[in-house]
């Protein structure tokens, strides 16, 4: 495939002094997905107005070829690493190289990526939040960025005091463009009606959501009534175009792609070693259809559910929630308790905390802002009940957003 450059042209204004030739990094990256193009973005902001660096971008490869690659002369690469093979080819290059795939671990190649077993906890929360008490996942076990998923969905899962396993469905990771064959689909199906109902599925990726979507469709399940589905990657030419709208968790990959850069300058420079690997924590959710209601039987609890997502933003105060519900203070919290096992008080708290998780990757907003958007009656009692129910504080936690964990 055939690179296209980026050109720098010389300022006129610069010094007639011969000045080294631009230094040549080579970007391998899948641009079919959201995911791949969000990666490339990081990284043309980084290396943007840097006239010592020329860009050349390409598709991503099943093999690198070694031979290639010399005659490319790159200083440095950016790649998806998928393979051993690939791995020991990049790595022996003799030039800084950055994985940016978490699909195996590459103890010979910096990994910047982002945190799976974050996404799988996000998940999990989001789902529970919204009262499933059965869940699921669909991956493909040979993917190390599947099996985190599923194993963080598990573990928070445990920290809420669910105890019973977690049911796995396995797909092939496939051509990303083209769907998966007849059989597949079928078995996907088949293992959608084995599920307890209704029940909350993560999907590893919003590929995989859009075929469990399509699974539903084929099956006469309900999505959200009988089926949640939560896909990964926010990819817009996916979820938007599903029988019905589907929730995604949003990933930082223009950070992912502006820390590969950093990295890789740091290695052409001849700095000091990168980590082996750094991980990004997954932005927010992004809540659409597939996702929007609470699996709830009871319309008074149900309800007194829909006021309180709805007045987030807001102090709330569990008399107005009673009466929003058409019942009294005490009856609500007794049917609230025996719906979901928690307080009308303690579900509020939880959706101001998620809120303001949410609103955390916003670089435009304060924390100031972000207590008052979240419900909270001020930047000091949000600081403090975020750090009685997080161990950190808010600058903490949003410093950790970019950093290694």
């Amino acid at each position: 495939m055939m690179a296209r450059p980026v050109k720098h042209l010389p300022s006129p204004f610069q010094s007639s002094m011969a000045s080294p030739p631009p230094r040549r990094i080579a970007v391998y990256l899948s641009l079919a997905t959201e995911h791949g193009r969000g990666i490339l973005r990081g990284i043309a902001r980084y290396f943007h107005q840097r006239p010592d660096i020329t860009v050349f971008k390409f598709g991503d490869p099943r093999a690198y070829d070694a031979a290639a690659l010399r005659r490319l002369k790159p200083d440095g690469i950016i790649a998806r690493v998928a393979t051993r093979r690939n791995e020991a080819v990049l790595a022996g290059l003799g030039v800084p190289v950055v994985n940016v795939s978490g699909q195996i671990a590459t103890p010979r190649l910096p990994l910047i990526n982002t945190d799976d077993l974050r996404v799988g906890e996000l998940a999990l929360r989001h789902l529970h939040g919204r009262a499933y008490r059965h869940f699921a996942y669909c991956g493909n076990p040979t993917h190390l960025g599947s099996v985190l998923r599923y194993r963080g969905f598990c573990t928070e899962a445990r920290r809420l005091g669910i105890t019973a396993a977690i049911p796995q469905h396995s797909l092939p990771q496939g051509d990303q463009n083209s769907p998966y064959p007849d059989a597949t689909r079928t078995r996907l199906a088949a293992w959608l009606k084995t599920l307890p109902r209704p029940v909350g599925i993560l999907g590893f990726t919003d590929r995989v959501a859009l075929e469990l979507d399509e699974a539903c469709a084929r099956s006469g399940l309900r999505v959200p009534e009988d089926v949640a589905i939560l896909g990964v990657g926010n990819d817009l030419a996916r979820v938007e175009f599903a029988h019905v709208a589907l929730s995604s968790v949003q990933l930082n990959t223009q950070q992912i792609g502006l820390l590969a850069a950093e990295t890789l300058q740091a290695g052409m420079d001849g700095g000091r070693a990168a980590a082996a690997e750094t991980l990004v924590s997954p932005q927010k959710i992004v809540t659409r259809l597939s996702t929007d209601r609470f699996a709830v039987d009871d319309e008074v609890v149900a309800l007194a559910l829909d006021h309180l997502r709805e007045h987030v933003g807001n102090t709330i105060y569990v008399e107005e929630v009673a009466k929003a519900a058409g019942v009294t203070r005490r009856v609500l919290e007794l049917r609230f308790r025996a719906a979901l096992g928690t307080s009308v008080y303690a579900e509020a708290q939880r959706l101001h905390f998620e809120r303001a998780l949410e609103l955390m990757p916003e670089p435009t907003l304060t924390l100031g802002e972000i207590a008052y958007a979240s419900g909270f009656e001020s930047p000091s009692v949000f600081a403090s009940a975020f750090r009685r129910r997080h161990g950190v504080t808010p600058t903490e936690y949003r410093r950790g957003l970019t950093g290694p964990r």
